[in-house]
């Protein structure tokens, strides 16, 4: 014969395991805006040097997002030199003013653009928010020793 019955949880115990959840939740989130942001303020600490924009092309990026359509942007591509080493990455522009991107994309081959670049490994690079006025979308595009950041 089994003595052991179930008792039924308590009002108390599942507000107070709610309050648990929750709080959980929103230390998490603002972990993960703490990293990012820490990620950032790592490379900002990074050298500069100066990057020339080869070309670029115009491309659909998948959304960060399932609730919106993939992105159509312009996506430049840049090479940099480190310690005598070729490096390349790409950027995509997220704020331009043509229907097809190509005159952003022809306008801006050949120009120069300042990179922070990892002293330890030339391939880790970041570019501060905007390139001609555009802000960017690096996350997704560059290689992937950037995401070790």
């Amino acid at each position: 014969m089994c003595l052991w019955r179930s008792k039924p949880i308590s009002q108390n115990a599942i507000v107070v395991f709610q309050v648990f959840a929750v709080a959980g939740i929103v230390l998490a989130i603002m972990g993960a805006f703490w990293w990012a942001f820490r990620r950032a303020r790592i490379a900002e600490q990074w050298p500069t040097i100066e990057a020339t924009i080869e070309g670029g092309t115009f491309q659909t990026l998948p959304s960060r997002d399932t609730r919106w359509q993939p992105l159509k942007a312009p996506v430049l591509y840049f090479s940099y030199q480190v310690g005598g080493e070729y490096f390349s990455g790409r950027v995509a522009l997220l704020e331009f003013f043509d229907d097809s991107g190509e005159e952003i994309i022809r306008r801006m081959t050949s120009k120069k653009l300042q990179i922070h670049y990892d002293p330890q490994d030339g391939t880790r690079w970041f570019i501060d928010d905007k390139i001609a006025g555009c802000r960017i979308r690096q996350e997704g595009l560059e290689s992937e020793a950037n995401r070790r950041l």
